[in-house]
């Protein structure tokens, strides 16, 4: 099957550049290469214009739309604090910071957002934030500290050490003191923290939310339907755009042979050919696009849960043995008893050789294969060839062998 694609592809690269039977000169070869990259320019240009036409489901929803309706778990403080300043870097850019896509009910999502992130009161809560987490930082490092010298203070304090003779920079009850006063000074400054970083203080995140939680599914169930119908809409725009192209440069290719403009009709072959290769693109595409890839994910993780790769691998063996066996059956059928094969067996009887093995017929018999060469005609008796299309005596069609005369 590969050999016969490879001579497919090595006749076609052959005829590329072979006009009324005789081979272009090296300028033509140059120039019909650029025309043929010039169409396959042109003819992508066109198509990429025309699938655009069926917008994807990222263009309609945006990617940040569709990441929010898919959480399971709520919104939180650090998360809308990050994306906030995504936003400001987007605004400071003059770019949308990540786009919703054109949906009304996704633009309404963003209009959300937008007001809470332009929120004057949650603007001024994350500048209290920011001085209030500096702070705490401030004594989360002073209690570290203190913590690692009260060790070493109460070991003085037990040996008796004369504190005037001491290098630690406190006693241990004034270091005592000050831990539970930086204790306490970091209890409040979480409490505060953790207030500002309330979201439902915020009537701006509170409409959002409402708002959100109210079209959440409806968003969900939209996108999955423009999902499903997306790949076809988009393979019948290309198909709507590729197959008038083939067709009409196909029947003006017709038309210049019949009038012997063979460099013309020569061009619009290419055309043609160059329309039916994306026709095959977007086929094998929606092919692709359509094949159930979660349905095999959670086959092979199933497999793999329970250690049984080795099942997997006998089936995806088993699952090739049987493919290219119907390959090999129908291509080696095609060559051994169909209409290949009887073209081959007319072809060797015009040219006076056996039918089944090409040798110069001397005889009845071939001396190679051995082969029977004559047979009794059933209309008039007389001896004719056997894989002959028709008697030779009386024209009587052969029917003895099962296959269809080719003139």
């Amino acid at each position: 099957m590969f050999q016969k694609v490879h001579n497919y592809f090595k006749e076609y690269r052959r005829s590329l550049f072979v006009v009324d039977q005789k081979e272009l000169t090296g300028g033509a070869k140059f120039l019909l290469g650029i025309f043929v990259i010039t169409v396959v320019i042109i003819i992508g240009w066109g198509l990429s214009w025309q699938t655009a036409q069926t917008k994807s489901p990222y263009q309609q929803f945006g990617y940040k739309c569709k990441q929010l309706v898919d959480r399971s778990k709520p919104l939180t403080f650090a998360e809308l604090e990050r994306e906030q300043h995504l936003y400001k870097k987007g605004i400071r850019r003059k770019n949308v910071f990540e786009k919703f896509g054109e949906d009304p009910q996704c633009k309404k999502l963003e209009e959300g957002l937008t007001a809470f992130y332009r929120d004057p009161a949650f603007q001024a809560s994350l500048a209290r934030l920011k001085t209030l987490r500096k702070s705490r930082s401030q004594v989360q490092y002073q209690i570290r500290r203190l913590k690692s010298s009260y060790g070493d203070m109460l070991l003085e304090k037990v040996a008796g050490q004369d504190p005037d003779k001491s290098i630690l920079p406190s006693s241990a009850a004034k270091a005592s003191a000050d831990l539970k006063a930086a204790e306490a000074r970091l209890a409040s400054l979480d409490r505060e923290i953790k207030k500002l970083e309330e979201l439902n203080r915020y009537k701006s995140y509170q409409n959002f939310d409402r708002y959100y939680q109210a079209n959440k599914e409806q968003i969900a169930k939209h996108y999955r339907s423009a999902e499903r119908y997306y790949h076809f809409k988009r393979t019948l725009q290309a198909f709507a755009f590729l197959i008038p192209i083939w067709l009409l440069f196909y029947l003006i290719y017709r038309a210049m042979v019949s009038r012997r403009h063979f460099i013309l009709s020569h061009l619009t072959l290419h055309v043609a050919n160059v329309a039916a290769l994306y026709v095959l693109y977007y086929l094998i595409l929606f092919i692709y696009d359509i094949m159930p890839k979660l349905f095999f994910k959670k086959i092979i993780e199933f497999f793999m849960q329970y250690n049984m790769a080795i099942v997997l691998n006998i089936l995806a063996i088993l699952f090739f043995i049987t493919l290219f066996g119907i390959i090999i059956y129908r291509v080696q059928k095609n060559d051994t008893t169909g209409s290949k094969k009887r073209k081959q067996e007319l072809q060797n009887i015009k040219m006076g050789r056996c039918s089944e093995c090409g040798c110069v017929i001397t005889d009845d018999y071939c001396p190679v294969c051995g082969f029977e060469h004559y047979m009794k005609c059933p209309s008039c008796h007389q001896n004719t060839l056997s894989k002959g299309a028709y008697c030779t005596h009386c024209g009587t069609p052969n029917v003895i062998n099962d296959s269809t005369p080719v003139a």
